[in-house]
């Protein structure tokens, strides 16, 4: 049935109560939808959704346009800018979009006050599959949803999702519409404005949440929006942002990403722009920059290896360590069975447990596209590390390996439950390809070596290792050198926007001044340096993770 919108709230004028932009488009698009039932049955539409090939999943458009996905709009007219480009075609439109590398078309739908309609997306939709576009590109259908019909009409004219307005909605009446959108088999996007939509839509559970910086009853812009509804996420919820509306130039990035969003929602501006494709390359450019800013102001990963036994594991979960290292090794001084390593693990996951922490899993390998740009590829992987710390709330579990035959590695992340895996010798470029956890690699700095000679072993990025570790390289000495490198290599291979942890001779006394000299860096690695007589001290321990934690 068509929903009895909650959103009729007043604008007051001179005295007088007017209702607002939105709630007149709300009343008439109701009258539409009751229209439209009467001469296309339900029944119509779903004949033609059943014809029509899967769809493309709006979560994974946002994952492959990571660090920053754009989603570009069509719009011919708004109602606080009258006509916008009403020349435009929709489809050929599109295309310019997807070409420029776009991640979603969204369509205006609406027709009395956006000048849009089914037809729009239709011919969208038909023009990125025949160009090759789609499934790459995911096709939205924007426009004021209040009857699970409008689902059914986005999907029978080729949408893929579709918005889903909390303004316009009680929260029962959003929470059936989302639940509709999944049994059609598709995450809806769900827009809000405010704090208290930002609950509503949280407490329903929507997985994919934009964040319009304007208001929909006085079409007011403010660019903090998304920047302080974002801070509601809960941190490791999988929850993904976009933020809406107001995104007009690069500099227009930064409050996004600030607020955690995934992507931008770009509109007048492209339809205004006389060269679609530099504004978008300009938006992504600015997305990858200020990843890699990103990643010199976090906090850095703290890693403690070489551990032999539960009870060191312990002691570095709870100075705060985030990654655990176990060498799998032999011949290694440090070296750890599977079986160990797997009573390692389960002593983590208990005091974890112990401590109230729900265990979620392990890291998940991020997916990749051709041609993809290395800073997104890392921009995944790190992001996957981070939301399984945070879903975990316990250090990730390192199993080291040196030249180890895959199935030998496969077998320990199986037995032993290890999270990630640290390839450590001299192994093929495509060789994290055989592993079945997320890979860090190693790039051996040999003593006096130069930028050019560190560029020079770093392998096949994308679909590869998802971060990098830079170790002193001694001849005849398989790691643990416990001497330092120049730091300012890391600092070299940080600022082209690829994550590194750096190793070699790092302790509680040297660690502060180690990733001042690599910023950016993402992390620290130490293992001999925390030792007395060749076994972890609690003491330097402790130190060294508060010092890098506080550095």
């Amino acid at each position: 049935s068509v929903v009895n919108s909650r959103s009729m709230s007043m604008a007051v004028a001179h005295g007088e109560r007017t209702e607002s932009y939105l709630d007149q488009i709300v009343a008439r698009t109701r009258l539409d939808v009751a229209e439209r039932k009467t001469s296309v049955p339900e029944a119509e539409l779903r004949a033609l959704i059943a014809a029509r090939p899967p769809l493309s999943a709006l979560s994974e458009a946002l994952v492959r346009g990571a660090p920053l996905a754009v989603l570009a709009e069509f719009k011919k007219a708004s109602p606080s800018k009258g006509d916008i480009a009403p020349h435009l075609d929709a489809a050929q439109q599109a295309l310019r979009y997807a070409e420029a590398g776009c991640n979603v078309v969204s369509v205006l739908t609406e027709p009395h006050w956006f000048k849009g309609g089914l037809h729009d997306l239709a011919a969208v939709r038909e023009a990125l599959g025949n160009a090759g576009h789609w499934p790459r590109v995911v096709v939205l259908r924007k426009d004021f949803v209040i009857d699970e019909y409008q689902l059914l009409e986005a999907r029978a004219h080729g949408g893929d999702t579709a918005l889903l307005i909390v303004a316009v909605l009680s929260p029962s009446e959003l929470a059936g519409l989302i639940a509709a959108s999944r049994d059609l088999g598709f995450e809806p996007l769900v827009e809000v404005n405010t704090e208290g939509e930002m609950k509503v839509a949280l407490a329903s559970g929507a997985k994919v949440i934009g964040v319009n910086n304007r208001n929909l009853h006085t079409f007011s812009v403010d660019m903090g929006t998304t920047e302080r509804l974002g801070k509601m996420v809960p941190a490791g919820s999988g929850i993904q942002l976009v933020s809406l509306s107001g995104v007009s130039k690069p500099e227009d990035v930064a409050p996004a990403l600030a607020g955690g969003a995934a992507g931008v929602l770009v509109g007048e501006a492209l339809m205004r722009a006389e060269d679609p494709k530099l504004l978008i390359t300009s938006l992504k450019e600015q997305g990858a920059k200020a990843f890699s800013n990103t990643l010199s102001a976090q906090a850095p990963l703290v890693k403690v290896c070489g551990l032999k036994n539960p009870e060191a594991a312990l002691c570095a979960l709870e100075a705060g360590a985030d990654l655990l290292g176990l060498i799998l090794v032999q011949g290694s001084k440090r070296t750890v069975s599977i079986e160990q390593a797997a009573a390692i693990v389960t002593a983590v996951k208990v005091k974890s447990a112990a401590l109230g922490k729900r265990e979620s899993g392990g890291v998940r390998m991020p997916d990749h596209s051709p041609g993809e740009d290395p800073v997104v590829w890392f921009k995944k992987g790190t992001g996957a590390m981070a939301e399984a710390l945070a879903q975990n709330g316990r250090p990730l579990v390192v199993g080291v390996f040196q030249d180890q035959e895959p199935e030998f590695i496969n077998s320990a992340i199986l037995i032993a439950g290890i999270d990630l895996v640290q390839l450590h010798g001299h192994e093929p470029a495509d060789f994290s390809g055989k592993i079945n956890a997320p890979c860090i690699r190693v790039v051996h700095v040999p003593v006096g070596s130069d930028v050019t000679g560190v560029m020079a072993q770093l392998p096949p990025f994308v679909g590869g290792p998802i971060a990098l570790l830079l170790d002193t390289q001694v001849a005849g000495v398989r790691g643990g050198t416990g001497l330092t490198f120049d730091w300012g290599l890391a600092a070299a291979v940080g600022s082209a926007g690829l994550p590194v942890l750096v190793a070699g001779g790092l302790s509680g006394e040297n660690v502060a001044d180690a990733l001042k000299a690599c910023t950016p860096c993402w992390g620290v690695d130490a293992s001999s340096g925390l030792e007395s007589e060749g076994e972890k001290d609690a003491a330097k321990v402790q130190g060294y993770v508060h010092a890098a934690k506080t550095a």
